[in-house]
């Protein structure tokens, strides 16, 4: 009986010491996870903040840089009537190209997932719809058949270069990211009242209903930011008579 007991203290002994040593290697583990994890945090932190910090560098030596062209060019456009008015065209091009500010009447376009409401295990649940590329690209092509001259998407600049596509969990914008889930806000410069009528009139909101929460604002002062991206022609060029 006695050397029974002994067997079974001894077991549950070395249950314990097992135990004790498991929970210390657990212990030990998560804390270099942890260590690693806040590790890697910073590092990418500092590095995301050098490179911000490198980008708005050069934008500034870029920003420099457009002011003395503008200055030659406004310098050189005063020596003759030619010259004003080739002036003016490299501006209406600039313009056109996404390069300069812009500003003038439009129309506001705000696109707000709404909550579609759902019957979960737990009681009434909602489903928060997301944004699709595809809905912007339609937003943007009629804007564009209605003759808008500068278009933008949570003041960022489309061009005739700029790409809208679904990537995961983000839609790309000039390979920015914007989240499909949240408020969408897109201004364009042209006749408000056109612009506003192609968007009414052909319906194009009927299809978002319970989808987003969609408004229309007519403005008489929008700003647009320039592009300050670069474009690089690779393979196009200039056809030679």
């Amino acid at each position: 009986m006695k050397n029974k007991f002994i067997s079974k203290l001894s077991v549950a002994l070395v249950c314990m010491l097992l135990g004790f040593m498991i929970a210390y290697q657990f212990k030990l583990i998560k804390q270099k996870s942890d260590n690693i994890n806040s590790t890697n945090t910073s590092d990418i932190t500092a590095e995301i903040e050098q490179l911000n910090k490198q980008k708005d560098q050069l934008q500034e030596s870029v920003n420099e840089l457009q002011n003395k062209i503008s200055d030659y060019e406004e310098a050189s456009a005063t020596r003759s009537d030619e010259s004003q008015k080739l002036l003016e065209e490299l501006k209406d091009s600039r313009m056109l190209l996404g390069y300069l500010d812009a500003q003038g009447e439009g129309l506001i376009v705000t696109l707000t997932p709404a909550v579609t409401p759902s019957s979960g295990f737990l009681g009434d649940t909602g489903n928060l719809n997301r944004i699709n590329d595809e809905d912007l690209v339609y937003v943007v092509n009629e804007l564009r058949f209605a003759g808008a001259e500068a278009i933008s998407i949570n003041d960022m600049r489309i061009t005739s270069f700029t790409g809208i596509r679904n990537a995961g969990n983000y839609i790309l914008i000039n390979d920015e990211k914007i989240s499909p889930s949240e408020k969408v806000v897109i201004k364009a410069i042209g006749d408000k009242e056109l612009l506003y009528a192609s968007l009414i009139l052909k319906e194009t909101f009927s299809s978002f209903s319970g989808i987003f929460d969609a408004k229309i604002e007519r403005n008489d002062d929008i700003e647009i930011n320039k592009y300050i991206g670069t474009y690089q022609l690779k393979y196009a060029k200039q056809v030679e008579d």
